[in-house]
């Protein structure tokens, strides 16, 4: 199978409909991690896709993770891996549209990892989430270090890694990990349902909006309230800010040309 075929693109409209397709478990494979960034390369030079749905194939995983055939056994090995893994899932995180997973099935290591990468989880009620890493000598090393704690705190996101025990998604849902608890098989139609939705916003808003959570996050609430600053600035200024206006005032519901 062909790196292309490990990663299927389709178009709804103004979403994207990204799928892991590495079957049975949709490991996620050097090639697959490949694949991964192509698709969000292409999708993201699209100016009319305005948001993205990022799911697993078939009924058994989201994402079991890594494939471990594929750890590495020197360390120059080793560093290519992990760039490689940090490259693909830091361009699903800066993505400058929404990106929501769909998880309707487990989403362990890994999978766990990328789908944290995404602004938004949303899990069928029978999905498993967890970062088992640390049952086999290693770590959450695709970034669940540092993403894991600012999702759901420090003392809960370390006892999850230190025990490498799964939870359910309602568990999750308490602590903040996913967004939306749905029923078995609906994570899918849901997060393509709010994704549309959030097409309909403006375009402009919604690059906003990720920017600056972004920044504020990756650098803390100064630059933040700056980069809000410099944003809305721009944002005033767009044909669609004035159109949202003019409706409000109007009394009507606004006509967004994303613009």
């Amino acid at each position: 199978m062909s790196e292309a075929h490990l990663v299927r693109l389709e178009r709804r409209g103004a979403v994207a409909l990204v799928t892991l397709d590495n079957p049975p478990l949709n490991l996620l494979s050097s090639a697959v991690k490949r694949a991964l960034g192509q698709a969000f390369a292409e999708i993201g030079s699209d100016d009319g896709l305005r948001a993205v749905v990022l799911t697993g194939a078939g009924p058994r995983a989201f994402s079991a993770g890594s494939d471990i055939r594929e750890f590495p056994d020197d360390e120059q090995r080793g560093r290519t891996m992990s760039r490689l893994e940090h490259d693909v899932y830091d361009r699903v995180d800066h993505f400058p549209r929404p990106v929501l997973a769909a998880l309707d099935a487990a989403a362990f290591g890994g999978g766990l990892e990328l789908a944290m990468a995404c602004d938004a989880r949303i899990a069928a009620d029978d999905t498993r989430l967890g970062l088992p890493e640390v049952k086999l000598g290693v770590f959450p090393s695709g970034g669940g270090t540092q993403r894991l704690p600012r999702l759901i705190g420090e003392g809960r996101a370390k006892l999850m890694m230190f025990l490498g025990e799964t939870i359910s998604a309602s568990e999750a849902a308490q602590i903040g990990l996913v967004e939306r608890v749905v029923p078995p098989g609906q994570a899918l139609p849901v997060a393509l349902e709010l994704a549309t939705r959030i097409s309909a916003q403006p375009a402009a808003a919604l690059r906003a909006i990720n920017e600056a959570v972004d920044v504020g996050l990756a650098e803390g609430r100064e630059a933040g309230f700056k980069r809000e600053e410099e944003l809305i600035v721009r944002v005033f200024l767009t044909d669609d800010a004035r159109e949202g206006v003019a409706a409000f005032l109007d009394r009507r519901d606004p006509r967004f040309t994303h613009r």
